[in-house]
């Protein structure tokens, strides 16, 4: 929503050429905003940029939970459903397990490199 205009007092002249070099500017500024976006090499769009080894803290916590979960879910609870709830705590931990592999993939290969 385009912002409102302030009224000045008095009779104002506006500039007829104004209007289009401004607007030229706008669409130009438009343009180098849209293309801006930082351009990384070749890679993938879902791949989760590794920063340093604080980027496995949360995927390893978050693992360990679901696995914990998933253990008490199928051997502790004493629910109808706990094998269930206990498979989908298990489908949790494997993908973040996969996370927390990826990343320290990641991790290892940046630093045999460099």
């Amino acid at each position: 929503m385009p912002k409102a205009r302030r009224h000045k007092k008095g009779p104002a002249k506006r500039s007829t050429q104004s209007a289009p070099s401004s607007q030229a500017q706008r669409s130009s500024t438009e343009r180098t905003t849209k293309g801006s976006a930082p351009v990384q090499g070749n890679r993938p769009f879902l791949s989760p940029g590794v920063r340093g080894p604080q980027s496995l803290i949360l995927p390893g916590m978050v693992a360990l939970g679901c696995w914990g979960m998933a253990f008490s879910f199928i051997v502790l609870s004493t629910e109808a459903n706990h094998v269930l709830f206990g498979g989908v705590a298990v489908l949790m931990a494997l993908l973040w397990t996969f996370s927390f592999g990826v990343r320290l993939r990641k991790l290892l290969l940046l630093r045999q490199r460099s």
